[in-house]
């Protein structure tokens, strides 16, 4: 069942698409991007929903009409299409462009619109992308693309200037609270601060976190790492937790640990009790008692090696996880 969108997040984004739809001035293609757990799929499918509303109320769907009943709770219409990865895969093929495109130039079911949705539309390869140019060149009357991409830049420049960009971004934290606090958490979280930063700040990750019990194993990993640091422990032993916990994981805990630290040696302020673990690797990196500024330029340099190591993870190119998550380590262990 789709739950209830837009997001508190997400509403100057929905007010933006419906009153253009509304005036008939809305786009054929649009990118829809932001980093994960942002609800950027759900936002979309409530969308897509409105636009093949029959009787809409105050620019969302009524639930009741026809084709609303006829998408069901799991929005399973005639008129939309989803394409993502096939299981095992890691692209997007040419054959799935060539079937979206088959799709867009038949007659609408309902006689309202035809949409096509792309998920994780940075899968698409060079072949793929190449197919669905046409269609973002020449659209057919009524017919809507959303591609859907947490790396908008992975996506080739001719598909991105053929499509209207709508962003979204992390939500203040007391915005984040308060939408958190209304739902139901495991007994386990008692601490929705460090959960959020944990899932910087991104609601419906952080729910994931929540049901994965991943904030503790992220502090498993932080105190591993922090031992690492101080010589008490061996980088290999932490290739090996990292491997057990997953490449992806490690890799957001690499990336959020550097970042704060980054900005706290910057603005000279401890990470504080919310973020303990970083806490201590801060004092550890004051107590060695070297420049601020090269601190700072090693610790950009190694988030940046984290950002590359994150593209690798995603890439179409079968990466070597136990090779990457080695090098992260052994770069954090020499920099330390």
């Amino acid at each position: 069942m789709l739950p209830e969108v837009p997001f508190p997040w997400q509403n100057s984004q929905w007010q933006r698409l419906a009153q253009q739809y509304e005036e008939r001035l809305l786009p054929h293609a649009f990118l829809v991007c932001g980093d994960q757990g942002l609800g950027k799929s759900l936002f979309v499918r409530g969308f897509s929903r409105y636009m093949l509303c029959q009787n809409p109320l105050k620019q969302f769907a009524c639930g009741i009409c026809r084709n609303c009943r006829q998408a069901g709770e799991d929005f399973n219409h005639p008129d939309v299409l989803h394409i993502a990865p096939l299981e095992g895969k890691r692209d997007i093929n040419v054959e799935q462009i060539r079937s979206l495109i088959n799709f867009i130039v038949h007659t609408s079911h309902a006689g309202i619109a035809k949409i096509a949705i792309i998920d994780a539309a940075h899968h698409l390869n060079i072949s793929s992308a190449n197919a669905l140019l046409k269609t973002l060149e020449e659209p057919t009357l009524n017919s809507y693309l959303f591609l859907v991409t947490e790396f908008p830049g992975s996506l080739p420049a001719t598909t991105r200037s053929r499509c209207q960009r709508v962003l979204f971004s992390s939500p203040a934290r007391e915005v984040a609270q308060q939408w958190l606090n209304s739902k139901s958490l495991p007994e386990s979280v008692v601490d929705i601060d460090r959960l959020l930063e944990a899932a910087e700040c991104r609601p419906l990750y952080a729910i994931q976190l929540a049901e994965q019990g991943a904030v503790e194993q992220r502090d498993q990993f932080l105190n591993k790492l922090y031992q690492l640091s101080t010589g008490s422990q061996s980088p290999q032993s932490l290739v090996s937790l990292a491997l057990k916990i997953g490449e992806s994981a490690v890799i957001g805990h690499l990336l959020l640990t550097s970042s704060i630290l980054i900005k706290s040696l910057s603005s000279n302020q401890r990470p504080g009790e919310s973020a303990n673990e970083i806490d201590n690797l801060y004092s550890l990196l004051i107590a060695r008692e070297r420049p601020t500024r090269t601190l700072l330029v090693e610790l950009m340099q190694f988030y940046d090696a984290v950002i590359v190591a994150r593209k690798q993870m995603l890439s179409g190119t079968n990466p070597n996880g136990q090779l990457i998550m080695e090098s992260l380590i052994w770069r954090w262990y020499q920099f330390i």
